[in-house]
């Protein structure tokens, strides 16, 4: 997602609408491509938290225009988009509607996908990243990687997670599973699987996360996407077949869900829960008891993105937001990453937002030892020992830079 997004129109940091109009404005008198796309919105730069597709109409009227929020779970389309998608005159997809307009957007080829991916993985090395865990499609992902690694020009190792999705009879499931694991047998160094991801509910800035209780703004809680049942039995299915589980989970609602389907599978499965923006304190400490992974995403909690998320929630809710400490003292295993592109690959300001509350050790530890433990690669990577594959990232901690990256041993990025 991320490397497809260059080159398109980028409008994360604008935090005003009339810098977002510009933006737009300037960017689609300079490119003449038939559809405008681009991504990065912020809700709090347009009054009540949403643009219109009004706003967007005035900005392009004369082609389709598409532009993604900055946390990939709200579409904002003109009227060309919508007329082409035979879509309602909305403007604002939710979810599971963005597909209505996305499903239009003319495809892109292999050798365009390829070159994206290029640019993504320099930038990874420039940013001393070394690996990365890709959140889903990741069987539509695994061939253009192959031919990354069968042209010599994979950079980085990956890890793929192949989607799981609620609103599936479980013997579609099975055979589903079925599919990933014939996907999964070539065996590389580089690329792995092994994992399947789930949505578990939206986000609060869009009122799509599920929460215990009402929104602070009156707005109904949410419901989580799957079925309490339905999430348990397919996660029981999933884990009897030996795959990880990862669960998108940012409500206390769909966190709690998530943690229930969890209780009583195999022990060291290393299940895990992204995100975990506003859990109830009750379930803080069942990740240390369960032993499931709290993966979370430091740049998420900074303050310029999350007006509206503190507005929505309310006060009380708000404070509890982001609970690493928490959970780490309670006994937990905490990971972190960048969900990049919701955020910048940016380990840096990651670091930063992470030490408000953590010792500088205790955040590059979860970014290290902490993804490779959320990976079942903790006995090959994440630490600086004998015996251990040689990813190194050299860091000038002081000038906030990287200095070098290393995979496998070669030198894949020097500044």
């Amino acid at each position: 997602m991320a490397s497809r997004a260059l080159g398109r129109l980028d409008l994360f940091g604008v935090n005003t609408q009339a810098g977002v109009e510009d933006r737009i404005a300037a960017y689609a008198q300079a490119h003449d491509d038939d559809w405008v796309l681009g991504r990065g919105w912020f809700y709090s730069a347009f009054p009540g938290g949403m643009p219109t597709v009004e706003l967007l109409d005035r900005l392009v009227p004369d082609r389709p225009a598409y532009l993604e929020s900055f946390d990939a779970h709200t579409g904002w389309a003109n009227s060309r988009a919508l007329a082409v998608a035979g879509a309602a005159d909305a403007g604002i997809l939710k979810e599971e509607a963005m597909l209505t307009v996305t499903r239009r957007i003319p495809a892109r080829g292999e050798a365009e996908d390829l070159d994206a991916l290029r640019a993504g993985m320099q930038i990874a090395a420039s940013q001393g990243v070394g690996s990365v865990q890709e959140a889903g499609d990741g069987l539509d992902q695994l061939p253009l990687w192959r031919a990354l690694r069968k042209s010599g020009e994979l950079t980085l190792r990956v890890r793929l997670a192949f989607d799981m999705t609620p609103g599936t009879e479980m013997k579609e499931w099975e055979r589903r599973l079925d599919v990933y694991e014939q996907a999964s047998q070539d065996r590389d160094p580089r690329i792995s699987t092994g994992i399947l991801k789930a949505f578990a509910d939206g986000v609060v800035e869009s009122h799509t996360a599920a929460l215990l209780e009402p929104y602070a703004d009156g707005d109904k809680p949410g419901s989580p996407l799957w079925g309490r049942d339905e999430l348990r039995e397919a996660v029981a299915i999933a884990d009897r077949r030996g795959w990880q589980v990862q669960v998108h989970a940012i409500g206390d609602a769909a966190i709690r869900q998530a943690m229930d389907a969890f209780e009583g599978t195999t022990p060291g499965r290393r299940h895990r829960v992204e995100h975990i923006e506003a859990p109830h304190p009750s379930d803080i400490p069942r990740f240390a008891r369960s032993g499931v992974i709290a993966s979370m995403q430091p740049q998420h909690a900074d303050p310029n993105l999350t007006e509206v998320w503190r507005r929505h929630l309310g006060p009380e809710r708000a404070s509890r937001g982001w609970p690493w400490r928490e959970i780490l003292r309670s006994g937990g295993h905490l990971a972190f990453g960048t969900d990049w592109p919701v955020v910048p690959l940016d380990p840096f300001a990651s670091l930063a937002m992470a030490t408000r509350k953590l010792t500088r050790d205790e955040a590059i530890e979860a970014w290290t030892s902490g993804g490779a433990y959320a990976e079942h690669a903790d006995r090959d990577k994440g630490e600086i020992r004998e015996g251990m594959l040689a990813d190194i990232t050299v860091v000038d901690l002081d000038q906030e830079r990287v200095r070098a990256t290393i995979v496998g041993g070669a030198l894949v990025y020097e500044s």
